[in-house]
């Protein structure tokens, strides 16, 4: 059967060299240890099932020059692959499909979640607060125990779940923060929509013909929204890529 429409596979993944930018903290092993070396190369095993025809990763356009080079030096046997998802995962994949060029597509927006928080507080919202604390506590024990359990797979099998997107409704009770004057909270969802449709622009840019199939690797924490709009956007084809997981 011939496809109609590009497909476009999100894979949310978890920051393996593990910098802590995100809100959520983590506690991972080192990725270059030889278990979790084997344990990457079973993914991109896996991902490569799916064929994709690009494959594109949580890097701005404008780093392309510094992102390709890199690439190129890989396949050359010149570069050791870094610590980062980028390189281990999407190096990895796009290499061993024999692609000649990786893709960027983030945009990057800074949030300032502790303004939100400060404002919560002079507010007396303790009942948001709390919610909040115990979101953030419960989403970050259930990301490790599902690395102790599960590995990277095991991992990335809770990263791209239902459960873990279901996370994503936090966003909306932000929004409520200081509705009415500052608007802080919905001033911040905002951002964080802006910066994902950008992201979507980069990701809908590239799928040119209805054979392409992009596999997307980025921050877990932009699977639902970019998973909307690709699912509602009329040119492509959402591709979940917890069958390729399990």
């Amino acid at each position: 059967m011939v496809q109609e429409r590009a497909q476009v596979m999100v894979l949310g993944t978890f920051h393996m060299e593990n910098p802590n930018l995100d809100y959520v903290k983590t506690g991972y092993g080192d990725v270059l240890s030889e278990p979790y070396q084997q344990q990457i190369q079973e993914v991109v095993a896996r991902l490569l099932r799916y064929r994709p025809t690009h494959v594109a990763v949580e890097a701005p356009p404008d780093a392309a020059p510094a992102l390709q080079e890199r690439y190129d030096q890989y396949r050359a046997g010149g570069y050791t692959l870094g610590r980062n998802e980028i390189d281990q995962l999407g190096f990895r994949t796009a290499a061993a499909m024999g692609h000649s060029r990786i893709f960027g597509i983030d945009y990057r927006l800074d949030l300032d979640f502790s303004a939100v928080l400060d404002e919560a507080g002079k507010l007396g919202l303790t009942g948001f607060l709390n919610a909040f604390e115990r979101m953030t506590r419960s989403v970050a024990e259930a990301q490790e125990r599902a690395e102790a359990d599960g590995g990277v797979l095991g991992l990335l099998r809770y990263l791209n779940s239902p459960d873990h997107d279901a996370m994503h409704g936090v966003y909306l009770q932000i929004a409520a923060v200081g509705a009415g004057a500052s608007y802080v909270g919905a001033r911040l969802v905002a951002d964080w929509y802006r910066r994902n449709l950008f992201m979507f622009s980069h990701i809908a840019d590239l799928a040119r013909q209805p054979e392409d199939g992009i596999l997307v690797l980025v921050g877990a924490g932009h699977r639902p929204l970019l998973r909307q709009f690709i699912t509602e956007s009329p040119d492509l084809e959402y591709v979940d890529p917890l069958p390729y997981l399990t």
